[in-house]
């Protein structure tokens, strides 16, 4: 199935350039090893609001500036890999070149694109709250397996799908070539059920890249936010190349080796 095909090739593309994904992505692991360490244990933590506490005790400001800083190399990371893929456009020795139009073409393509899923997930959200209330309501502070497969079935397998088929639109602002979110539909349709089983693959692989990390949390905690870190980094360069994957394959036409 494409979805597979697409997720394997992704990985070896991270994998068969990890000397260039270095040089275009190394400054975000550098910000992202300095949040996760500055997070510490509060990095584990699933009570999200004892995590504004952690960064209030070890510097909220920092953490400001550095999650600012990750979201502006994610952006700038994201456009270099596409245009180095797609145009084959080598980067510098330590930082990719700087393309602000390509940037700020592929940050109004995000924003367009988030749009676009959160006003088509509503209505998924509240046939979700409806039929997962009776099961929450009985043991709210531990939701069961099944209460989180249902809402992944219902919530965010409808929404990733969507995300994946108007994917396109992201690595064409990057290069340069615009296309529309109907464009996008169009082009992504002869494979629909393929971004289902991409999800799967996707949400599976992401819990097991940061296994070890959980296992080590308790033990080794510096070397389980290290590994959280590198995984984290590895999960954004996979995804930037799914979606060159996806823009080379369906729009572009391109074979995919896997």
């Amino acid at each position: 199935m494409d979805g597979i095909r697409i997720f394997v090739h992704a990985v070896r593309m991270v994998l068969g350039n990890l000397e260039t994904a270095l040089r275009i992505a190394g400054a975000l692991l550098i910000v992202q090893l300095a949040l996760t360490l500055m997070a510490g244990d509060g990095y584990f933590m699933s009570e999200p609001m004892q995590q504004p506490m952690m960064y209030g005790m070890q510097g909220s400001f920092l953490a400001f500036v550095l999650g600012v800083l990750q979201i502006l190399f994610g952006l700038w990371i994201a456009v270099a890999w596409h245009r180095f893929i797609l145009l084959e456009e080598t980067p510098g020795a330590y930082l990719p070149a700087w393309n602000g139009v390509a940037i700020w073409a592929y940050f109004k393509a995000g924003v367009l694109l988030a749009f676009v899923v959160i006003i088509a997930v509503i209505p998924m959200m509240l046939i979700a709250g409806l039929v997962l209330f009776p099961f929450v309501a009985v043991n709210p502070a531990e939701p069961s397996l099944f209460v989180g497969l249902l809402g992944f079935l219902i919530m965010y397998l409808p929404a990733a799908y969507l995300a994946y088929r108007l994917s396109p639109i992201l690595p064409s602002a990057a290069i340069g070539e615009k296309i529309g979110l109907k464009d996008a539909w169009v082009e992504t349709s002869p494979s629909g059920m393929s971004f289902v089983a991409l999800t799967v693959v996707s949400v599976v692989a992401g819990w097991l890249i940061f296994l070890p990390a959980m296992l080590l949390a308790g033990h080794v905690l510096t070397l389980a936010l290290i590994w959280s870190a590198v995984a984290q980094w590895l999960t954004v360069l996979v995804g930037a190349s799914i979606l060159t994957t996806i823009y080379g394959h369906y729009v572009q036409k391109r074979d995919l080796n896997a």
